[in-house]
Parts: structure tokens; C-alpha cells; sequence
């Protein structure tokens, strides 16, 4: 592969509208993106998401030579993308408050099976952050529970069941978006755990969805002082490295295109610093060409290592392999 096409397969950008758009075909074209991840703007109908993953599916395959990993943020409840004409199970509270493991297996495995009847092969959920604030403003009912023994119970079913229905799934938001009181869409959140702290409950349900299988962590926009210093978890090696079984273990960052990042990185420099953190895959850079041509650029003088990116391209393509085929 060339450097543009081992780019290419780290890169997820989103698009407007319900089908394909000479935009988004020129920018495929132009960077070889490998990967896709959809919204609710993107979805009409289940027949025309059908339609729209398979033309997206034809697309990325003529121009990269691999299938895409089409996402989507379908956690159920509050967070649920697909129309109400699909199978929408309830948010991961309510599931845990049925008190039996089995009910989140059984929605994990509903929904998997739903989304890759659609195309959708790449689920980016559970949240397996431990509610553990009572003032975080972005978890709250995404969460099991209050305890990362409950948390890891009931994220490991759904981990479980969204694999057996045929998608990928990941673990979210590294190092642990639930003792936070800011909300990472709009500026950076912060935990003021030690690593002690962390070890004994926000990654323990990390421990537990590496167990399960094949598996991904998104990694949030937190900063940790005592891990990250001033640096969100997403460009910290520090914190990348105590992902789970990091090498076999594919890493995402959260959204490039929130807040918390923009507001104090260029699309260059949070595509670069993301990656030499131990990133995987970028999801939506913002400023996609800018973002490119950095990586690009880290690449081709040394910043980011030849090894590096083949270590990062074959994860993508082994998971590929076992969830887009």
C-alpha cells in the first residue's frame, strides 16, 4: 500500500445528506478514505440507509481496495440513530435496571443483527463509563450504573451480543468519561483521579470488554493531571498506553471536530499528536485536507514511523476482515 491509501485507512469523515454527494466522492477519491460514519441526517428510512451503505460500500472498495468500516453512535435510548421504524433498544440504564445481564446480551445482539442488515458493520458503542458524578453532564443514563462492577457486568452482555449479531463494537470513552462535569462536545472535560483511582474503577470495565473478544476503545477528550498533564487523553501516550491489551487492540479517537479539541489544535496538529499517542483510526478530523497533508507530511519526514503505520493499518484490516466480509 501507499502512504496515501495507509492514510487513507485511518481517516473517517461524515458527509450531509442521504445518499452519495460528488463531495464526498471527490474527497474518497482524492485521500482514499477507508471509513464512514453516519448520522441521524444521514438516515431516511431503513431501505434508503440499505441503499446508501451498500453505494458507499462500492465506492470505498473501487477506490481503496478494501471495505469501509461504516459506523454509527447507535447505544440505544438517548443515543440511537436509526429511524423508529428499526429495532431501537432502550439506553444502557434502563437495560441495567432490568437486573439480569442476559436483557443487555439480547439487545446487543438485536441491534447488531439490525445494523448489518443495513450495511452497518461498526458500532460505536458501549459506554462503559462508571456514573460515578452526580453533575456529569454527558453520561448520566449512557451508563450502567454507578460501580464498575455493575458497569463491567452489563457492558460485557452488550459487548458480547453486538459481536454475535455480526458488528464490531467499541468500549467508551477512555480513560473514563464519568467523574467529569464538562461536556467534550464543547471543551475539554476533566478527572482529577490518580491513576490509582483509575486502576480501581473507571478501568476496570475497560479490563473487562478486552476479555470478551476482538474489540476497540475510543479514547475521549479528558484530561487526567495526574496521567495527561494538560494534554486530553486522545494525545497522551501516557494514557494510551494503559488501554487494555493496547497492540491487539483497535484505539479510535473520539470526535476530532468537538470542541475540546478545536478550540486549541489545529486539524494538523491534533491528526499528528493523536496519532504519535498511539491512535489507530481518526474520527473526523476536523479540516480533513489539512489534517491529511500533516500526517502526510509526519510520515514522509520521520515524525510518525513507517512501523508505526503498518502496525495501525494491519489492525484495521484484521478487524476488517472478521467484521465487514
Amino acid at each position: 500500500m501507499t502512504d496515501l491509501e495507509r492514510i487513507g485507512q485511518r481517516l473517517v469523515t461524515g458527509f450531509p445528506g442521504t445518499a452519495l454527494t460528488p463531495e464526498l466522492v471527490q474527497v474518497v477519491k482524492e485521500y482514499k478514505i477507508g471509513n464512514i460514519i453516519l448520522f441521524r441526517e444521514n438516515i431516511a428510512s431503513a431501505d434508503q440507509l440499505r441503499t446508501l451503505c451498500a453505494d458507499l460500500q462500492t465506492l470505498i472498495r473501487s477506490e481503496t481496495g478494501h471495505d469501509a468500516f461504516i459506523m454509527i453512535d447507535q447505544e440505544g435510548g438517548a443515543v440511537t440513530r436509526l429511524p423508529e421504524s428499526c429495532i431501537n433498544v432502550p439506553g444502557s440504564m434502563a437495560l441495567a435496571a432490568t437486573g439480569d445481564p442476559e436483557t443487555t446480551y439480547l439487545a446487543g445482539k438485536l441491534t447488531g443483527e439490525e445494523l448489518r442488515s443495513l450495511g452497518v458493520n461498526f458500532n460505536l458503542a458501549p459506554s462503559v463509563d462508571v456514573n460515578c458524578n452526580p453533575a456529569n453532564p454527558i453520561i448520566g443514563v449512557r451508563s450502567y450504573g454507578d460501580t464498575p462492577a455493575t458497569v463491567a457486568k452489563y457492558a460485557a452482555g452488550m459487548i458480547r451480543g453486538l459481536q454475535d449479531g455480526g458488528v464490531l463494537c467499541l468500549a467508551k470513552h477512555f480513560p473514563g468519561h464519568g467523574d467529569t462535569a464538562e461536556d467534550s462536545h464543547t471543551g475539554l472535560a476533566y478527572s482529577y483521579r490518580t491513576v490509582e483511582e483509575l486502576a480501581a474503577c473507571e478501568l476496570l470495565p475497560f479490563e473487562a470488554a478486552a476479555e470478551v473478544g476482538p474489540h476497540a476503545v475510543m479514547v475521549g477528550h479528558i484530561v487526567v493531571p495526574e496521567l495527561t498533564g494538560d494534554l486530553p487523553a486522545t494525545l497522551c501516550a501516557d494514557a494510551i498506553a494503559l488501554v487494555p491489551d493496547a497492540e491487539n487492540t483497535l484505539i479510535v479517537t473520539d470526535s476530532l471536530a468537538m470542541g475540546a479539541i478545536t478550540d486549541s489544535y489545529t486539524p494538523g496538529e491534533a491528526a499528528v499528536q493523536a496519532l504519535q499517542a498511539g491512535c489507530d483510526v481518526l474520527l473526523m478530523p476536523d479540516g480533513l485536507a489539512d489534517a491529511y497533508d500533516a500526517v502526510l507530511a509526519a510520515v514522509q519526514n520521520g515524525t510518525l514511523s513507517e512501523d508505526r503505520l503498518d502496525l495501525s493499518v494491519n489492525k484495521i484490516l484484521r478487524m476488517k476482515a472478521q467484521f465487514c466480509a
